[in-house]
C-alpha cells in the first residue's frame, strides 16, 4: 500500500469492509473517489484509466469522526505548573488552572496548540473539530492563526472565540471582533465560524446580547458553555435558558456545551429554539461538576472532549460506562447515534455532507486495522465500538480525498519539527504563567 498525497488524483479503494453509522450496517465494497468526494460505492469496481488503486485487503473503513466540543488551546497544558493549593471546586479550577493558562497564550503557542492538538486528533481518527478558543492576550487574529494550523493538517474545523467580560469591556469587544474577518469569508467546506461565548456567569447582559446579535447578523449560532456547574445559574441569579431567551442569545443552530444542571423543561426549550447540546463525560467527571441528565437530551446532541485530547472512541466509551453507572437507560446504539450526530451538526455548518460513505459525501475516511473476533455486523456495530474498538486501530486517515495520516504518521507535516517547537513553546508558556502569578502577588 502506497500513500496518495496528490490533491485531485482519482482513487479507488478496493477490498474494504465498509462501516456505516446511519443506519448501522457493514458491507464489503470498493470505494471510488473523485474531486474529494465519494463517487461510487459497490462491490468489485473495475479500475479506470489514470486511477490509483489502493488494496485495503479487508481493512475496516468508516467515516471520519467529529469532535463536537473541543478546546485546542489546552494542547500544551500537560505538565504546566499548578498553584500550591489544589482547586477545591470547578470555579477554583478555572481560576487556578485554565484562566492562568489561557492568559499566557501568545501567537506562537496558539499556532502550536492547533498543530499539536490537530495531529493528536488525526492520530485517533478525528477529521473535523468544533473548537471553542480563548487567549485573552492574543484575541484578534487568534482564530486566523488556529485556522492556518488546522489547514496545514487538512482538518475541517468549526471555530469561535469565547467572548467574556472577565477581562473587562475592552476584552469582550475584542472577542466579538475576533470573529468578524472569518465570518465575512466565503465558506469553502473546510472552515465554518460560530460566535463563541464563555459562560453566562462571565458575561454581562450587554455582552451576551451582543453575541446573539452578531450570530443572527451572520446567520450562525452561538457556541457557549451552559450550566456546566451549578454555580453558573447561582452567580447569574436567573435561570440560564430564561436569560438567553430574554437577551436574544438562544439563536437557532447554537451549541450549548455541558448542560449538566439544566432541567428537562429547559433542555426541551433549548431544542425547540433550534439549539444543539454537547456532552463531555470525561471532562464532567474530571471537574466534578455532576452528571448531565442524558435521559432528557434529545437527538440534537453531540459528543465532545472539552479539551481532553481528541479521542472520540475513548469519549463514547467513557460516556457509555458512566451512563450505565448513572442508570440513564441509553443503550450502545443511542451513543452511536450521538457520536454520528456531530457529523450532521458540523456538516450543516460547513455546507458539506459528513459522516456518510455514499456517493456525494465528502471522502473523509478512516482505515482501521481489524481486531480478530466475532463477525462485525450492523446488529452488533454499536456494541463493538463500545467494547471492541480502540483508537489504536486507526492506520490511515483521509479528508477531502487526500491522505492526512498514513501508517499512523501525518502526511506533509514535519512532526519532529512540530515537536521541537512545541516543547520550546510549552516551556515559554509555563514561564509566562509563573511570571504572571508573581506579578499578581
Amino acid at each position: 500500500m502506497e500513500s496518495n498525497v496528490s490533491a485531485n488524483l482519482p482513487l479507488l479503494l478496493t477490498g474494504a469492509t465498509v462501516i456505516h453509522f446511519d443506519p448501522p450496517r457493514v458491507e464489503l465494497a470498493d470505494i471510488r473517489i473523485r474531486d474529494g468526494r465519494i463517487h461510487e460505492l459497490a462491490a468489485e469496481l473495475s479500475p479506470q484509466e489514470g486511477e490509483q488503486v489502493v488494496d485495503l485487503a479487508g481493512r475496516w473503513v468508516m467515516p471520519g469522526l467529529v469532535c463536537g466540543h473541543h478546546h485546542l488551546y489546552s494542547a500544551l497544558a500537560c505538565g504546566m505548573p499548578f498553584l500550591p493549593d489544589a482547586p477545591v471546586d470547578f470555579a477554583d479550577m478555572l481560576a487556578k488552572v485554565w484562566w492562568r493558562m489561557d492568559k499566557a497564550l501568545d501567537r506562537e503557542s496558539v499556532e502550536l496548540c492547533g498543530l499539536v492538538g490537530g495531529i493528536g486528533a488525526l492520530r485517533v481518527g478525528v477529521t473535523t473539530i468544533v473548537d471553542h478558543h480563548a487567549s485573552p492576550n492574543y484575541v484578534v487574529g487568534s482564530l486566523e492563526t488556529l485556522d492556518g494550523a488546522l489547514d496545514q493538517l487538512g482538518l475541517r474545523r468549526v471555530l469561535c472565540y469565547e467572548v467574556t467580560d472577565r477581562g473587562g469591556p475592552a476584552e469582550a469587544q475584542a472577542g466579538l471582533d475576533a470573529h468578524k474577518q472569518l465570518l465575512a469569508s466565503v465558506p469553502d467546506g473546510w472552515r465554518a465560524v460560530m460566535v463563541g461565548a464563555h459562560a453566562n456567569f462571565t458575561l454581562s447582559d450587554d455582552t451576551l446580547r451582543a453575541c446573539g446579535d452578531l450570530a443572527r447578523e451572520a446567520g450562525v449560532g452561538v457556541h457557549i458553555h451552559v450550566a456546566e456547574a451549578a454555580g453558573d445559574e447561582v452567580l447569574v441569579g436567573e435561570p440560564l435558558i430564561d436569560r438567553m431567551e430574554r437577551l436574544g442569545a438562544l439563536v437557532p443552530g447554537s451549541l450549548l456545551a455541558h448542560c449538566v444542571h439544566l432541567s428537562p423543561d429547559e433542555l426541551q426549550r433549548a431544542y425547540d429554539a433550534g439549539a444543539w447540546t454537547s456532552h463531555q463525560a470525561r471532562s464532567n467527571m474530571n471537574n466534578g461538576v455532576g452528571y448531565a441528565p442524558l435521559q432528557h437530551f434529545g437527538p440534537h446532541s453531540v459528543l465532545g472532549t472539552d479539551g481532553i485530547g481528541g479521542d472520540m472512541i475513548a469519549e463514547v466509551q467513557a460516556a457509555y460506562f458512566r451512563s450505565q453507572e448513572g442508570g440513564v437507560g441509553w443503550f450502545a446504539d443511542r451513543f452511536l447515534q450521538t457520536l454520528h450526530a456531530a457529523s450532521t451538526f458540523a456538516g450543516d455548518k460547513l455546507g458539506v455532507t459528513l459522516g456518510l460513505i455514499q456517493p456525494g459525501a465528502q471522502a473523509d475516511l478512516l482505515v482501521l486495522d481489524p481486531i480478530p473476533g466475532p463477525p462485525l455486523l450492523g446488529e452488533n456495530l454499536a456494541n463493538a465500538i463500545i467494547f471492541r474498538f480502540t483508537s489504536g486501530m486507526v492506520r490511515h486517515v483521509m479528508t477531502g480525498g487526500q491522505w492526512r495520516l498514513w501508517d499512523r504518521e501525518p502526511v506533509g507535516v514535519d512532526q519532529l519539527a512540530v515537536d521541537a517547537r512545541a516543547r520550546r513553546a510549552a516551556m515559554a508558556l509555563w514561564r509566562r504563567m509563573l511570571e504572571n502569578d508573581q506579578a499578581a502577588r
